[in-house]
């Protein structure tokens, strides 16, 4: 059921027992357990529409099974939140155009730019962050949308049709996570159940930079396979909802690119 009762949904994934934090299944250098307190983590989402409480909660859920000591999550609602003391960012679902509009009228699109450009910075963008991401869009409304354009994609508005086509379905990982052992509760390791709520999809690749993370199954249509989830240096988008499951792999990923994005900024 894709719109369950949000209240009962945080409840469920915050106090459900799907991690043991003391078994990994490998464990890389940016997530040692011995890293000094100055490498404290602190996440932004920006929270003008769409599921920005579930991310919060799958965050947490996500410190947990990787034991990562000191994690702050700051709420992105102004020009000023947007700055170095943030080392990720979390761009939700909601409506792409209005979201575009919003930024756009409270001068947080260059702000949001300059940040995604500089490289210990890391950003994610979930369906509707997606769509802002991307450098081309199809399916766009009369007279088009601002957009952040920092992917090199081609993403297709509404791919999949209206909020009534919205559906749930197995997603095919194409590369492999950061998965901590305690996470193996789905049918195999390359497979992640995805949300599509009026989801988008990447119809093209525009870069060799670009790199597909996980695919749809779309046997006996015209596009066979649609690529879901991409990653571009420190820029990762999904065209399905992770924070509305359960299984809190990506939201994993995610802190293990920021950790990763500052490690390499240190040698620097």
């Amino acid at each position: 059921m894709i719109c369950r009762e949000i209240d009962n949904y945080t409840s469920d994934l915050y106090n459900s027992n799907l991690c043991k934090p003391k078994r990994y299944k490998r464990m890389p250098s940016s997530m040692a357990t011995n890293s000094p307190k100055e490498d404290k983590l602190a996440i932004g989402i920006l929270e003008v529409q769409g599921a920005f409480n579930e991310h919060h909660v799958a965050l947490r859920k996500a410190q947990k099974c990787l034991n990562i000591p000191d994690l702050e999550i700051i709420g992105v609602r102004h020009p000023d939140h947007i700055s170095d003391k943030i080392d990720g960012l979390i761009i939700p679902g909601g409506e792409s155009t209005t979201m575009s509009l919003f930024l756009k009228r409270n001068k947080m699109d260059e702000p949001l730019r300059k940040w995604i450009d500089t490289k210990s910075h890391v950003t994610w963008g979930t369906c509707a962050g997606m769509i802002l991401l991307s450098k081309q869009t199809e399916n766009q409304k009369i007279g088009g949308q601002p957009s952040l354009a920092e992917m090199d994609i081609d993403v297709s508005r509404n791919f999949f049709g209206r909020q009534i086509n919205s559906f749930e379905a197995p997603v095919k990982l194409k590369q492999q996570l950061f998965v901590p052992e305690a996470f193996k509760n789905c049918d195999a390791d390359d497979i992640y159940h995805g949300v599509f709520i009026r989801a988008p999809a990447v119809v093209e690749i525009c870069s060799p930079e670009v790199t597909v993370l996980a695919t749809l199954d779309r046997s006996g249509s015209q596009q066979p396979e649609v690529i879901v989830a991409v990653q571009q240096g420190n820029m990762l988008a999904t065209a399905f909802h992770p924070e509305l499951t359960a299984d809190v792999r990506w939201h994993a990923h995610f802190i293990e690119m920021i950790c990763t994005a500052k490690k390499n900024s240190n040698v620097l």
